[in-house]
């Protein structure tokens, strides 16, 4: 079947470039090209398209407008900015209408990647139970904006941290948050941090990043007031998730890079949660009102109310944002991990596992007694009952001695 991409550039020569650097593509994708947004606006309108990619700048015509109606009346398209305009204030505004902001001169391969990825994102958009949903909820939220800001700092050659911390400082809300997680037993640091760039130092950058993430995506959906949720709460979940999949993925062995994304993955493997939350107020209703007169898990309620889960949501949202594939899978896995968790421990089952724990409360500190949320099929298929045992007495130490901090 054949995937259609529209690629949209006043300049002659990089529609050109294009069409060479894709030439091989020929027979998997089905590639439109227009000189500005009013032709593309016309192609969008005679048939589908599943991935746009587009310049910002254009001769009389504003390139933030055009995304904007784009996102209006096509919300789910894969939005992909490739430009090499510059001004900051743009970029900004930009990184709220588009998934991926991509900046010229981009490589061919990394470019082929990222709209890979976001044709793989279509396939499991069409995924019927999922694709009504995603439908309902309406335009996707883009990448936060001060990430976006961040992610092109680390990227620079001359990043430091004080230049982190002065993006970090533009948000008290987001100092807060990586002052709370510096602070925390489950980083065991024997003096009190009271400042964000000896934060930012103590954590580490990549840390930093996911924080950034985590923290920008949660005030978000903390602006619509949601109803029948707890903002707070579901942070101090996401925080406690994560430093658990730190943890296991440490005591695993995994190594550096793997261990800070087993992070990422314990602050963002609810995400879709958010999302139907805010967007679909009533079924969210439906599915806790479910629970608490039925019993059972979220996501069981959620496959009788949606035909989908907060999982699946999550996970298309991350990897329309560009996020990696590893933590995507996570996610989208972080409930059911025998279906995608490989034969060993990966990323699935860690996020599973550390989602399992902090979920567990009090009844984790008894070795004795059933973790209710684990999946103990998938962790006996795996070889993995011996390891769960060492990793739980860790997990519980550390949730009770930050329980314990808190306190104080």
């Amino acid at each position: 079947m054949s995937r259609t991409i529209l690629f949209v550039d006043e300049e002659a020569y990089a529609r050109k470039a294009l069409q060479r650097a894709f030439r091989d593509m020929h027979g998997e994708w089905q590639m439109r090209f227009a000189v500005d947004p009013g032709e593309a606006l016309e192609i969008l309108s005679a048939a589908p398209v599943e991935v746009l990619v587009t310049e910002m700048v254009f001769s009389g015509q504003g390139g933030l407008a055009f995304l904007e109606t784009v996102r209006q009346a096509y919300p789910h398209m894969a939005r992909i900015v490739l430009s090499g305009y510059a001004d900051r204030n743009v970029l900004l505004k930009s990184a709220d209408l588009a998934h991926q902001y991509l900046v010229k001169p981009c490589d061919d391969e990394s470019l082929k990647s990222t709209i890979s990825r976001a044709f793989l994102l279509k396939e499991l958009l069409d995924q019927v139970p999922l694709k009504q949903t995603l439908a309902r909820i309406g335009a996707l939220p883009s990448l936060p904006a001060r990430y976006e800001e961040l992610a092109a700092a680390l990227n620079s050659e001359e990043r430091s941290v004080q230049q982190v911390a002065e993006i970090v400082e533009k948000e008290p809300g987001l100092v807060a948050k990586l002052l709370q997680l510096v602070n925390s037993s489950f980083f065991g640091r024997p003096q009190r941090i009271t400042g964000a760039a000896k934060a930012v130092s103590m954590l580490g950058l990549d840390l930093v990043r996911a924080v950034v993430l985590a923290s920008s995506t949660f005030e978000q959906f903390k602006r619509l007031k949601l109803t029948g949720i707890s903002i707070d709460a579901m942070w101090s979940h996401a925080a406690d998730t994560a430093a658990l999949a730190k943890t296991i993925a440490r005591s695993a062995g995994m190594d550096a890079k793997t261990i800070d994304t087993a992070f990422t993955c314990g602050l963002l493997h609810d995400i879709g949660k958010l999302l139907i939350a805010a967007h679909l107020s009533d079924a969210f209703r439906q599915i806790t009102t479910r629970m608490r007169r039925e019993g059972g898990r979220m996501a069981a309620a959620e496959m009788a109310v949606l035909g989908t889960t907060h999982a699946a949501v999550g996970a298309y949202l991350l990897g329309l944002w560009g996020l990696p594939e590893p933590l995507v899978n996570a996610v989208a896995g972080h409930h059911a991990p025998g279906r995608s968790a490989g034969a060993s421990l990966d990323l699935v089952g860690v996020t599973h596992i550390a989602d399992a724990f902090a979920n567990a409360g009090k009844g984790l500190a008894d070795p004795g007694r059933p973790v209710d949320d684990l999946d103990y099929a998938f962790l006996e298929a795996a070889g993995l009952l011996e390891g769960v045992a060492q990793w739980r007495a860790a997990s519980a130490r550390l949730l009770f001695s930050e329980a314990h901090g808190r306190a104080r």
